[in-house]
């Protein structure tokens, strides 16, 4: 039987604690299985706290112990970010690590994530994530020895503030599909000392504004996509609007374009927009629905024909629906999904006679103001 070293086993025991004290509500539901228990395999932990200490002992310097955040790449190729992550004053090491087959493990990867604290002096695990991130250094290209259809992340991991209280959460990437990566969002538990998986992401994560913006489709021939702005609010992650645009394939529905917005009161608001109807070579016009009931009529008359406006170089439908996003979302008009990297008209309501019919409330909602 193998000896440990009995300060290796305090420690691991020691972490073990702490990830049980994580808080229910904090833990998002569905990404249980990428932690690695660390009572699973104490033999597993100690070697891999081996492997913490044999990495990070050359980073011996007070001076190089007090860098903010710095990263290396190790001779066996793992990724090692290490530093004052999490903006506490204390030092942390997140690296990946190869998992030594020959010690009985509970990983399903040969590659894991974990996640190290440095406590007087001694090196003790936080966390084990059973992820083997793909990724490639920049400048990277496909080849037959090396191949995979889209480009990855040119890193393991990196450290965001995504929620705006000064803390960073960790972006770690996983599979590689045919069209997008996987990406999980974690986030650090003061009191637990653990990370906890509150997101994941067809996309790269983001922040713009007050809102954790995320991304989904429906994956083998696109046909629909979903964009959901988050927030975090108390122990949780809230979507607070979702907004989703489908083109049925060989289905009798036609497109059309769905708004989800979460009310202070937990309910929850639908309104979807029908597909656009022609009315002319300047006019176009939208049915809208709440809760699946009739809800507004929008028309929009162009000063051009349509034809003309596509020449110029601009996206007319695009422009609509960023116009009716923002209306129907509550959400600022720039954070419309549909018009990345396209030429904007600066001023719609400048541009264009918007007219709407409906009840009241729908024409307070969707009048240009």
């Amino acid at each position: 039987m193998t000896t440990f070293r009995p300060l290796l086993m305090i420690v691991i025991w020691m972490a073990l604690g702490a990830q049980a004290g994580v808080r229910a509500e904090e833990n998002q539901p569905g990404y249980a299985s990428l932690l690695i228990p660390l009572n699973k395999s104490p033999e597993f932990a100690t070697a891999l706290l081996r492997q913490v200490e044999k990495v990070m002992t050359p980073v011996a310097s007070a001076k190089q112990r007090r860098a903010a955040v710095s990263s290396f790449v190790t001779r066996e190729g793992c990724y090692v970010l290490h530093g004052d992550l999490f903006a506490n004053g204390q030092h942390f090491v997140l690296m990946e690590f190869r998992v030594d087959s020959s010690v009985e493990n509970p990983a399903t990867e040969e590659t894991v994530v974990g996640l190290a604290r440095l406590n007087e002096g001694r090196w003790e695990l936080c966390t084990l994530l059973d992820v083997a991130p793909i990724w490639r250094p920049k400048g990277w290209k496909a080849s037959d020895g090396d191949y995979l259809p889209i480009t990855p992340a040119e890193r393991p991991f990196e450290l965001q503030d995504l929620f705006g209280d000064g803390v960073p959460e960790v972006i770690l990437v996983a599979d590689v599909h045919k069209y997008w990566q996987q990406y999980f969002v974690f986030r650090w538990h003061a009191k637990a000392k653990v990370l906890t998986c509150v997101a994941d992401s067809m996309r790269k994560p983001v922040r713009s504004g007050n809102y954790l913006i995320l991304y989904s489709n429906s994956g083998r021939r696109a046909i629909w996509e979903e964009w959901s702005f988050c927030q975090w609010e108390g122990h949780r992650l809230i979507e607070k609007v979702s907004w989703h645009e489908e083109v049925p394939h060989n289905a009798p529905e036609k497109p059309f374009m769905l708004a989800k917005c979460t009310n202070p009161d937990g309910t929850e608001l639908e309104l979807k927009v029908n597909d656009r109807e022609w009315l002319s070579d300047t006019e176009s016009v939208y049915q809208i629905t709440r809760q699946e009931k009739p809800f507004a009529r929008v028309t929009f008359k162009w000063s051009r024909t349509l034809v003309a406006v596509t020449a110029d170089g601009f996206y007319p439908s695009g422009e609509e629906s960023a116009y009716l996003y923002e209306k129907l979302s509550g959400l600022p008009r720039k954070l419309y999904p549909g018009l990345e990297n396209q030429k904007r008209i600066k001023s719609l309501e400048k541009s264009v006679k918007i007219h709407v019919e409906g009840e009241h409330e729908a024409r307070e909602m969707l009048f240009p103001r």
